[in-house]
């Protein structure tokens, strides 16, 4: 029983403190909200309530307001605060959001960090709000002091029936929401204006942004933490024959256009550009690859409506293999239940008869884990600069090797006599920082200096670039155009190399971007494009080159994306694959007129029209008509559908006894 001299006090204490955790705890959610513009609080805020008070039935195993209970809520906060920092820097980066998947890039991450990426606004107020919820608590703690005692059996009694009530009660207010999803989910599948239900989103997280708003910090977070933890095991009868009758729809699909299998038989040679804008190319420093921006090469068409928006690994695999896994990343599966893709384009070239398949990248192999997951995708081998015998090799980020350099070294194996080959190569020198201290460019830097002015005179009369005034940032960008010299002397020497073997003729190239040059923001700031303003797709707008001798040389208009590289390849080369894998079409076909993009660093959208949610659409031009945002819904729609069906592939490895 309490003792007869109990207090205002000991009222204060008992309830001051879990009250304020669960006000500081708000207080966050609503600066996350704030900070990545997606309103102030969640649809469903209950989560955030519901998930709060179990960290309160956690709380009340110890002294409310002691040292320890500071100490744990204190935890459980900068849980939430560490969260919104990181958000908030990679919203004002990529236009991305946290998931637990990107754990599996930690060593990735931390090497490309800048402190330029940093949200500084964003970080300051999280701190301060975090600081003042550790001062308030030490403040209550000294000024609250209890003047009662009661025996352990009551203070037993007392904290076991809290921690127990508060339990139960965010239990039940979880299911409870969890409930009102479904609910809603059967009034929302009447309503053709929304395009997901609530039970959709909870269940896929396909818009990540989307969902969050939906959810909150809490509810989301949760829902992605048993994601990337629980993978794997028995799928479901129903999930088996909804991905059983969907592979067979798609079975055995063979592309249909003026160009399929003009490259029947062909060597394959697929070369992605890092951080390759559309500022790369000009008439001064890359003379070879402008020959191909202007329909001026031979069998080359340069894709003058390309655009593409993801980060580096994602752009990589969704020329492999058609798709990409939105929910867990392949580096996280690979550690996992696994990846077998019998449809990847090294599976289906090795199937066609090439012996010689093969990836290569101008840093270590073990960036992004390739070394496991190119393989798992079909790769014979994946070379790094590990295996190649350049005497200035260091493996210090940011200190690249040039490319050109990389692939003379490696070319006996890129490019093999006597064997029909597959070789892909992921470029690094382009990617930054670009911090004008390489020596390896040294050579390359006195050109662009010597020919600034006649540079200068081309980006004044023939386009809208706007070149740095900032001093320091235009030393970064002549840089980067020192680096894209080079990348004109390797895709030079892949041409001459091919020519003098007689195999030219004989080999379909296709050479892309992942996304544009954003270290220094300095896509932005060439372009005139605001960071975040995502509805302005120049930002995403890239070079992309595809060669066959058959091809007609031409600047090709046709929109398309990275999504349409993989149909587009065995388009040409003769491959039947999977279409219900496939989330794009081949650039040759009537078919491409329905493709559309999706990023979830910058939204979806096709050339004319842009969404961040599949609800709310912004007309790019004028000529943009009601019936064509239906049709741009209608394939977004479909998109989904197959994303679907692949991500219980990936999640259950569909194809692990595929041989």
């Amino acid at each position: 029983m309490l003792n007869a001299n109990v207090t205002k006090k000991l009222y204060v204490r008992e309830w001051i403190f879990p009250l304020m955790f669960v006000v500081f705890a708000i207080v966050l959610e609503m600066v996350n909200f704030l900070t990545l513009g997606i309103g102030i609080l969640p649809k469903y805020l209950i989560f955030d309530l519901a998930i709060i008070c179990l960290f309160l039935g956690v709380l009340f195993l110890f002294k409310t307001g002691g040292v320890a209970w500071i100490c744990v809520a204190s935890f459980f906060l900068l849980i939430q605060v560490a969260l919104n920092m990181v958000n908030a820097t990679l919203n004002n980066v990529f236009g991305d959001i946290f998931s637990l998947s990107m754990l599996n890039l930690g060593v990735e991450g931390a090497n490309a960090f800048k402190f330029e990426f940093l949200d500084l606004v964003s970080i300051l107020v999280n701190l301060l709000i975090y600081g003042l919820f550790i001062f308030s608590a030490v403040y209550l703690n000294k000024n609250t002091e209890c003047s009662m005692t009661l025996t352990k059996q009551s203070k037993f009694t007392i904290v076991l029936s809290a921690f127990i009530a508060l339990m139960a009660g965010g239990f039940s207010l979880f299911n409870a929401q969890i409930q009102t999803i479904r609910v809603n989910a059967e009034i929302q599948e009447e309503n053709l204006d929304e395009p997901f239900s609530d039970e959709e989103l909870w269940d896929n997280m396909f818009l990540k942004t989307e969902s969050l708003q939906m959810f909150g910090t809490y509810g989301f977070y949760l829902k992605n933490l048993g994601d990337f933890l629980f993978s794997g095991g028995e799928m479901s009868e129903e999930d088996q024959a909804k991905v059983k009758e969907a592979l067979k729809s798609g079975e055995n699909y063979v592309a249909q256009s003026q160009y399929s299998g003009i490259g029947t038989g062909d060597n394959l040679i697929i070369i992605m550009l890092e951080s390759f804008d559309s500022f790369s190319i000009d008439p001064i420093y890359t003379p070879f690859l402008w020959s191909m921006r202007m329909g001026e090469y031979d069998g080359a068409q340069y894709m003058n409506s390309f655009y593409a928006r993801n980060k580096t690994n994602i752009s990589e695999e969704i020329s492999i293999v058609g798709h990409i896994a939105n929910e867990k990343l392949y580096s996280g599966y690979c550690s996992g239940v696994g990846i077998n893709q019998p449809y990847s384009l090294p599976n289906l070239m090795k199937q066609d008869g090439a012996t010689a398949v093969n990836f290569f990248h101008g840093y270590t192999k073990t960036f992004y884990d390739r070394e496991n997951v190119n393989v798992a995708l079909g790769f014979n081998n994946v070379y790094g600069i590990e295996d190649c015998t350049l005497e200035n090799i260091t493996k210090g980020f940011g200190d690249w090797i040039l490319d050109s350099d990389y692939i003379e070294n490696m070319v006996d194996l890129f490019i093999p006599d006597g064997k029909r080959f597959y070789s892909q190569y992921t470029t690094i020198s382009t990617h930054g920082p670009y911090d004008y201290n390489n020596p390896r460019i040294a050579d390359n830097l006195n050109y662009v200096e010597e020919h600034f002015d006649e540079y200068l005179n081309y980006v004044n009369n023939y386009t809208n670039l706007q070149i740095p005034t900032d001093e320091n940032l235009l030393k970064k960008y002549k840089q980067f155009k020192a680096f894209t010299m080079d990348t004109d002397k390797m895709v030079q020497y892949i041409f001459k190399t091919l020519k003098e073997k007689g195999i030219l003729d004989k080999t379909t190239i296709v050479m892309y971007a992942d996304h544009n040059a954003y270290y220094s923001d300095m896509c932005y700031h060439i372009k005139g494009v605001e960071k975040d303003d995502y509805s302005n797709i120049e930002g995403n707008h890239l070079p992309c080159i595809i060669y066959n001798d058959e091809l007609p040389k031409m600047i090709n208009n046709t929109y398309c994306s990275t999504y349409d590289l993989y149909p587009t390849i065995c388009d040409l080369l003769g491959l039947s694959y999977n279409s219900t894998l496939t989330q794009g079409y081949s650039i040759f076909s009537e078919d491409i007129k329905n493709t559309v993009f999706v990023s979830s660093l910058s939204g979806m959208y096709v050339q004319n029209i842009y969404t961040s949610n599949i609800k709310d659409f912004i007309a790019l031009d004028d000529s943009v008509t009601q019936e064509d945002i239906d049709k741009f819904k209608e394939n977004l729609l479909k998109y989904y559908d197959k994303q679907e069906i692949i991500e219980l592939i990936y999640q259950y490895n569909y194809f692990k006894n595929y041989a």
